[in-house]
């Protein structure tokens, strides 16, 4: 029996192998927007059934009152423009029709502020970067000093 004649077997290869990990943040749009109450409690859930639906993996989730931060993993032909803004469109969607006095301060459809911080890797973000960025964006957002 020639080499040719003989089956294949293919080893099965964990799905880790193929996916890329990143961890990323949001901010609300107004500071005044914390992520406290029920808000807090249900962010989690949301996020959890936004990965589940898409075939996503979350390694973790924080919810701070200031920002919102989580690990995901995703295949590497998901880029994380994309995967962000899903992830912000739908929370939007969801914090915009359950809370509606948010709904009142914020006129837009985006619950969250313009950007976003996407790291490779499942590591939180070290405080200062996530401090920094916040203070960069609230610059942005003519929210703060200019110094």
């Amino acid at each position: 029996v020639s080499d040719s004649d003989q089956d294949v077997l293919l080893e099965p290869v964990p799905p880790e192998l193929y996916n890329l990990s990143y961890t990323c943040l949001l901010i609300p749009r107004f500071p005044s927007h914390q992520l406290k109450g029920d808000l807090a409690d249900y962010l989690p859930q949301w996020l959890q059934q936004i990965c589940i639906s898409l075939g996503w993996r979350l390694e973790f989730i924080t919810v701070h009152p200031d920002y919102f931060q989580w690990a995901i993993l995703v295949s590497p032909s998901t880029p994380p423009g994309r995967f962000m803004q899903q992830i912000r469109q739908d929370t939007s969607e969801m914090i915009l029709s359950n809370f509606g006095h948010i709904r009142k301060e914020n006129l837009s459809n985006d619950f969250w502020a313009d950007g976003y911080l996407v790291v490779l890797g499942t590591r939180p973000h070290p405080e200062e970067m996530i401090n920094q960025y916040i203070r960069l964006t609230r610059r942005q957002q003519g929210l703060a000093p200019l110094y």
